[in-house]
């Protein structure tokens, strides 16, 4: 038999926690450490997984050069990403699982992607709504013909969050439905009113956007609020989603819809719906194994071993971010942007820093 994969976290906080529960549920993987500047983190890390003191890190390099990492998470904030991505890379493990987004502007995460090509490494960006039930469920009934060719992808994210911190996920689900395909343009405006921060980065109070896919698909996303001026209340654009629920989708197709409320389900409210024919449909949602994490992780390992693509290759994570810098730059710009888009830097934080 082949040794155990040799897996490590940086970053142990709380949203480690299910990097760190996958791996330890995989029978061809030992959880072997851990790196935070935090004690008490690294000692509620040292707790839950048995891990002896000699293999936590208050600096994450320290981990990189003693442990000889196969597999490395990295759940640290924002702006950390392309830093430790980059630095991990140098020690050549065979995959690396970064929290998304990938990056906070396009430079970085073009040096993300060249860093881990050249040392083999393996980059997967943690988008795992892909592996979510009820968001498979949804995908299978489309890729199934449920509702027809998709003709429109309509997506609301939390009325307190923002692009980079939430709508990530959001948009990333949107372009698997659409199967990953090419965007052409993006056209949106943002308010960031207020000096706000998620994450470590700086985010804005709301967005909202329209884009066009290639092959004729048009999307609609609106996320967060804003204080509306000259009063005291707050506009939230779209008041339906709550916190549980994280965003709310809508697929139109040439013969009917599909509605997903979310992350989950509200009493009363299907989880995922089919609307087709002037009937209504409650969709099951399938029994899969393990947490989304877990099936994220294990085709992460399955795809390093064979060369296979996955479906979170950090490439993927890169257009989703391209999608988001496109309506950052549409904001700045007061008009329609194409894409490729041919700037490095993130949009927001120069209109912020101007």
């Amino acid at each position: 038999m082949s040794r155990k994969l040799r897996a490590g976290i940086i970053a142990c906080g709380r949203m480690s926690y299910a990097h760190s529960r996958a791996y330890a549920a995989m029978p061809d993987v030992d959880l072997v450490a851990g790196a935070d500047i935090s004690p008490e983190a690294l000692a509620r890390f040292r707790d839950e997984f048995g891990i002896t003191e000699e293999h936590t890190y208050s600096d994450y390099v320290d981990m990189l050069e003693n442990e000889q990492l196969d597999l490395i998470s990295i759940v640290s904030l924002h702006h950390q990403h392309a830093e430790m991505t980059v630095k991990a890379a140098e020690y050549q493990p065979k995959a690396i699982l970064c929290e998304k987004p990938i990056a906070v502007s396009l430079a970085e995460a073009d040096a993300m992607i060249a860093a881990c090509q050249a040392a083999g490494t393996r980059l997967i960006i943690g988008h795992q709504r892909r592996y979510n039930a009820q968001y498979v469920a949804a995908y299978q009934a489309l890729h199934d013909g449920a509702i027809g060719d998709l003709v429109s992808i309509e997506t609301h994210g939390h009325p307190w969050s923002s692009l980079l911190v939430d709508g990530t996920h959001t948009i990333d689900l949107a372009r698997w439905y659409a199967d990953e395909a090419p965007i052409a343009w993006v056209m949106g405006q943002v308010d960031w009113t207020e000096a706000r921060n998620g994450w470590g980065t700086r985010v804005e109070n709301a967005a909202l956007f329209m884009y066009g896919f290639q092959n004729g698909v048009r999307g609609l996303h609106t996320c967060g609020g804003a204080p509306v001026p000259g009063s005291e209340d707050r506009a939230v654009l779209w008041p339906e989603v709550t916190g549980p629920n994280y965003h709310w989708l809508l697929l139109r197709g040439t013969e009917g819809e599909l509605w997903i409320w979310g992350d989950k389900a509200s009493e009363g409210i299907p989880w995922v719906r089919l609307v087709r024919g002037g009937k209504e449909e409650e969709l099951a949602i399938p029994d899969l194994p393990g947490t989304a994490h877990e099936r994220l992780i294990r085709d992460m390992i399955d795809c390093t071993a064979s060369g296979a693509c996955h479906t979170l290759d950090a490439t993927s994570a890169r257009a989703t971010l391209e999608v988001l810098m496109a309506a950052f730059e549409s904001s700045r710009r007061r008009g329609m942007v194409t894409l490729p888009l041919e700037i490095g830097e993130n949009p927001l934080f120069a209109m912020m820093d101007a």
